[in-house]
């Protein structure tokens, strides 16, 4: 009996005060309580994010009738809102326009790749992309080697369009020399080129601020043709000996 007694007054001595048997489940259940609620203000915060990103109005760009471009409404951070900060002078408009088609319809094979690099980087990206894939489908690299083509661009007239913004119609004359049968031939062809730009924010990349977003070219016949044909220049000075770099 005594030995009885003594055996469960050691046990009481070990056992902690305040021991249960069930002590470690009830203490990790408590821990999954703790994080539940602390996952609660989580998951609303991240509801009540969403929610106002949700009902952020669109962002609406306007263009207006000078070609320069707006954001209409609240500006959110970082939007581009000075664009009209370029588009808006027609003397630089023009200027870009004109150097775009010297370097763009002016080459030989020896300064081809070089003339178009600087044409192309001028360009949107989509026309860009278009530009490449009509080249490459055409082999228009290969015929300038084939043929020992040149082209010499002279500028005729250039207006601008009053219903559409950034828009210009150029009126010029190409004249491409090349071979057939080891003699050179020149042809004289007389285009109209229509040219839309874009106006963008001005940067270290795009320092004109401009972007050749259409560019397309049709021929001219009948008495326009001659009258364009027989046209001086509208360029002078360093401008008509930049025309030359095909020859």
């Amino acid at each position: 009996m005594q030995t009885k007694t003594a055996r469960e007054n050691e046990a009481a001595v070990v056992r902690p005060k305040y021991y249960e048997v069930d002590g470690a489940l009830r203490a990790n259940a408590n821990r999954a309580w703790l994080l539940a609620f602390l996952t609660v203000p989580i998951a609303l915060a991240a509801i009540g994010f969403a929610v106002f990103v949700r009902v952020q109005p669109p962002t609406v760009i306007r263009i207006g009738p000078n070609g320069d471009a707006s954001v209409v409404g609240k500006p959110i951070k970082g939007a581009v809102t000075d664009l009209a900060a370029a588009g808006t002078d027609q003397f630089l408009d023009e200027a870009f326009v004109k150097r775009f088609l010297s370097s763009y319809l002016n080459y030989s094979p020896s300064d081809v790749d070089d003339h178009w690099a600087a044409s192309l980087n001028m360009m949107t990206r989509n026309l860009r992309n278009y530009t490449l894939k009509a080249m490459a489908d055409d082999n228009t690299r290969g015929k300038i080697d084939d043929g020992q083509i040149q082209s010499v661009f002279h500028l005729r007239e250039i207006d601008t369009v009053p219903s559409e913004p950034l828009t210009y119609l150029v009126f010029g004359v190409k004249d491409v020399h090349h071979l057939a049968n080891g003699t050179e031939i020149t042809d004289h062809f007389v285009n109209e080129y229509r040219i839309r730009l874009i106006a963008d924010k001005r940067s270290d990349v795009n320092p004109d601020g401009l972007w050749i977003a259409e560019y397309s070219e049709r021929s001219i016949d009948g008495e326009r043709r001659n009258q364009i044909l027989n046209a001086p220049d509208a360029v002078t000075g360093n401008e008509a000996a930049a025309n030359q770099g095909g020859q």
